[in-house]
């Protein structure tokens, strides 16, 4: 998706956002509409900051007899503020990695369309990654038509050009035959490959691989691409933060921050030497260019023994001397994906076209249970990747466990995409202290929704696709998430679709699925806070807390559901600083 880049100029009263920059300024902010996300104070008259935090918030002449009349008055002129918003499962950097790379672009329907976006970006050095032609963001719809594909990439003119073609969903991908060599993923390693290779291989009728690659095969090709270098991951980062200011986003949790991009995640298995982002992250915020509160986690093969905890803690305490930046956690992938071809979510019925088969079932329970439970007892938040029903469902088992041998640790673990849930498992969370972060950007009718599950996933399974409204009234606790690249990082397309549930293709049924606009602003705010352990620091405007504000051009509260999708920010502020639009 393209997003248009949208500057407004906002005349906001007697003095200009850059003093807000000046460490110790006390600055009254009033003359809006604004919503605290704090339950107890939802619509304040008036906040008052000093550097970078909230130092009152309420009637505005309490709080102006509080900071005086010297104070720095900052009017809204009618403008929406509301705290800077939160999304707890965004790629970040890999992103804004996505920038120095090469988009696929969609609905290429022949050779000659192709052939001639590959002539127009001959010199394009976006498209050159260490010796292989990369192409990004590739639409699922193209796995329909691989043999489109090959017919241009396998031309003997590529007979020795390695090319990669990435899917958007960022668990598939495809390669020529000069790239399967060069990652020596062969007809004749494929007799002999591990189970979770060999089952992401795409064959052709005469069981040949086709190149298409899906978890641990694509993980296989990935890792004969040359390491992805700091600087470079410092740029995505930046590239990425600024992309998330632009939104009124002021803080994430990044899933995958002990992995380069590019670099193998399904079946990796990084040690405490595998500090994937955490560098450029940690340096970046050391030097005042990070604008966001990052809350990062430790990617953790569902495979590993508890001894991978170690190497957890470990890069924890390493990295734990820049407060914006914090290992606060692990991530594990319970599944993969739910649509054809891969077919990696894991379901409590078979696929209807691939008879016996339900994902992935060689989980050591016990092992895994042992896994979670020593997360928890360091404090470790655990976040799961879990699409199909039988994925919730252990995952759920996991935190079970680990609150049976540790109590409650008071940590608030969470699962995240959740595009199957059964009923037995709605009311677990609440009891387990699980929080449910949804990616509800996705809960529309579309070609994922329909036709890459109809006919192939049992019908049971998809009467409540991306269940918020049943988590909701079995109150689970509900954080918006995006799970950028994969998706856009505007948090109002999901709030609009989460109250709609339309999307492309039209309504996604049932409504009793759709969300309540108030609470989808909650789940950017205090609940996405609350996901990323910094509710005590940020997600609503309360004093004490940090200096994160967005400002709307109009009331998301009741404004049109129409208008709201269409709503612009105005200037974003992290910590007492304007960081959007630039200054």
């Amino acid at each position: 998706m393209k997003f248009s880049r949208l500057f407004l100029v906002c005349a906001l009263a007697a003095t200009s956002l850059s003093v807000l920059a000046q460490q110790e300024t006390t600055t009254l902010i009033y003359g809006g509409e604004i919503y605290s996300a704090d339950p107890g104070n939802p619509h304040p008259q008036s906040i008052a900051i000093k550097g970078s935090k909230i130092i009152a918030v309420g009637n505005y002449h309490d709080v102006l007899a509080q900071v005086g009349q010297d104070a720095t008055h900052l009017d809204l002129k009618g403008k929406y503020l509301l705290p800077g918003l939160i999304d707890s499962h965004a790629h970040v950097a890999y992103a804004g990695f996505q920038t120095v790379t090469l988009a696929f672009p969609d609905g290429m329907k022949d050779i000659t369309a192709i052939e001639k976006f590959v002539a127009d970006n001959k010199n394009n050095s976006q498209r050159d990654l260490n010796g292989v032609q990369f192409y990004s963001n590739l639409n699922l719809d193209y796995w329909n038509n691989i043999s489109l594909l090959s017919a241009v990439f396998n031309a003997d003119e590529y007979k020795d050009i390695p090319v990669v073609l990435a899917g958007s969903d960022a668990h598939t991908g495809w390669a020529n035959q000069a790239m399967l060599r060069k990652a020596n993923l062969t007809d004749d390693m494929l007799g002999t490959a591990e189970p979770g290779i060999k089952a992401g291989v795409g064959l052709t009728a005469s069981g040949k691989i086709n190149g298409f690659v899906a978890e641990g095969a694509w993980d296989y090709v990935l890792n004969a691409i040359p390491p992805v270098d700091d600087n470079k991951i410092a740029q995505g980062i930046l590239a990425g933060t600024q992309e998330m200011n632009r939104f009124g986003i002021t803080a994430w949790m990044d899933p995958i921050s002990n992995v380069r991009p590019l670099a193998p995640v399904f079946n990796a298995h990084p040690g405490r030497h595998d500090e994937g982002l955490l560098p450029a992250y940690t340096t970046l915020a050391e030097k005042g260019k990070l604008n966001g509160h990052v809350t990062a986690l430790a990617l953790v093969n569902i495979h590993s023994t508890p001894a991978a905890i170690d190497d957890v803690v470990a890069l924890r305490d390493k990295f734990s001397h820049t407060p914006d930046v914090r290992l606060g956690g692990i991530k594990i992938f319970q599944d993969g994906v739910i649509e054809y071809p891969a077919q990696t979510a894991k379901l409590s019925e078979a696929y209807l076209n691939r008879p016996g088969y339900s994902g992935d079932n060689t989980l050591d329970k016990r092992q895994y249970c042992q896994l979670i439970a020593k997360a928890d007892a360091e404090h470790l938040i655990a976040h799961f990747h879990a699409i199909g029903d039988r994925a919730v469902s252990e995952a759920l088992d996991g935190i079970a466990c680990a609150r049976q041998q540790n109590g409650e640790s008071g940590v608030m673990h969470s699962i995240t995409h959740l595009e199957v849930v059964s009923p037995q498992s709605l009311p677990r969370f609440q009891q387990l202290n699980v929080a449910a972060s949804m990616q509800l950007l996705w809960a529309g009718k579309d070609v994922a929704s329909t036709t890459l599950i109809d006919g192939k996933v049992p019908a049971p399974l998809l009467k409540h696709l991306y269940p918020a409204g049943d988590l909701y009234r079995h109150h689970a606790l509900i954080a918006g998430a995006s799970d950028w690249p994969v998706s856009s990082p505007n948090p109002l397309l999901a709030i609009y679709t989460a109250v709609t549930r339309m999307g492309e293709m039209g309504e996604l049924p049932p409504t009793s699925e759709k969300m309540h606009r108030e609470a989808m602003l909650q789940a950017y705010t205090l609940n996405a806070a609350k996901v990323i352990g910094r509710d005590k620091e940020i997600g609503s405007i309360e004093a004490g807390k940090s200096a994160d504000f967005a400002v709307f051009d109009r009331n998301l509260e009741n404004v049109s559901i129409e208008k709201l999708r269409d709503a612009k920010v105005v200037w974003t502020m992290f910590e007492g600083k304007q960081v959007y639009p630039a200054q």
